[in-house]
């Protein structure tokens, strides 16, 4: 798909192989190992600047709401002073409303087309505003997982922050190299296309700057909210041994007195033969149990 405005030029190729982009052998004397790199994927950013283009790798996090996981997804630019070509094998729904808004919208392309280091700049301040909503996605869900922390939910936030941290992760994974190569970007792209994007590209680094420090507050609060969420099951879990501590020396206290009094010494003894004697001997069980009680109480252990 191509969009031309101006004596500029706008190829996207979505998923193509090499034979697709052949082309840019004779036209720019493209490499076979950048053409390979083109319609395979790199696991880091960079850019290479070379005689007649200028060759970008950079990732962009893109949510899955299926599986409730944020990937990296590589966006690859071929930078000429006259055209932009860029390439994706996974799609980047963001990216691809941004290339058909393009096409239906004069206005647009007036605004975004006025050079190609212009261009450029404009996608990548696109998508990395496009991960503000992802953002408050995170934030939501953080919130909600506060709330039924605190509604007794402990064991069953325990996945669900597992899965945040995740997300959080991932998301930091991909956004942190960006800054980098996007400062390298802005000292090649003014030498490379000779064209003052200072302005544009201090906005592009700024919302990169902006999504990293959103991604540093969310981490600091799911580990916080992690932290509150271990304190209060573990102290439900000794609540719970308190409790099953008491019973225990109850059973074994009046195990103990059945056991001593039951002993042969007594066989015979008054004190089991009537009837006063099996009151007497619930009364001492009954001291026992008020005794361990009370202990518990002024410890407050109960």
């Amino acid at each position: 798909m191509k969009i031309a405005h101006q004596n500029l030029v706008w190829q996207n190729f979505a998923n193509p192989d090499f034979n697709d982009l052949a082309f840019l052998k004779d036209e720019l004397k493209v490499s076979n190992q950048v053409l390979a790199e083109l319609v395979s994927s790199n696991k880091r950013s960079k850019i290479e600047e070379y005689e007649k283009y200028m060759f970008l790798v950079i990732h962009f996090p893109v949510f899955n709401e299926r599986t409730r996981q944020t990937t990296p997804t590589e966006l690859d630019f071929i930078i000429t002073p006259n055209s932009i070509l860029t390439v994706y094998q996974s799609p980047i729904p963001v990216f691809e409303d941004f290339f058909n808004g393009m096409q239906n919208t004069e206005i647009r392309r007036q605004e975004c087309f006025k050079s190609s280091g212009w261009l450029l700049f404009c996608i990548l301040d696109k998508l990395f505003d496009s991960c503000l909503p992802m953002l408050d996605h995170i934030h939501e869900k953080i919130e909600e997982i506060e709330e039924q922390v605190f509604q007794g939910k402990e064991r069953e936030m325990l996945k669900e922050i597992a899965i945040v941290k995740r997300d959080i992760i991932d998301f930091r994974r991909t956004v942190k190299p960006q800054r980098s190569v996007l400062e390298l970007l802005t000292k090649k792209s003014a030498r490379f296309l000779k064209e003052h994007l200072d302005i544009i590209a201090q906005e592009v680094i700024g919302s990169e700057i902006r999504v990293w420090n959103i991604l540093e507050n969310h981490k600091e609060m799911i580990e916080a909210i992690e932290t509150t969420n271990a304190g209060l099951l573990s102290y439900q879990i000794n609540r719970v041994m308190h409790t099953l501590t008491f019973f225990s020396i109850i059973i074994f206290s009046l195990t103990f007195i059945a056991a001593f009094f039951g002993m042969k010494i007594f066989e015979n003894h008054p004190l089991t033969q009537n009837s006063q004697g099996i009151w007497i001997i619930g009364g001492i069980m009954l001291t026992a149990i008020l005794v361990i009680t009370l202990f518990f109480k002024k410890k407050k252990l109960m």
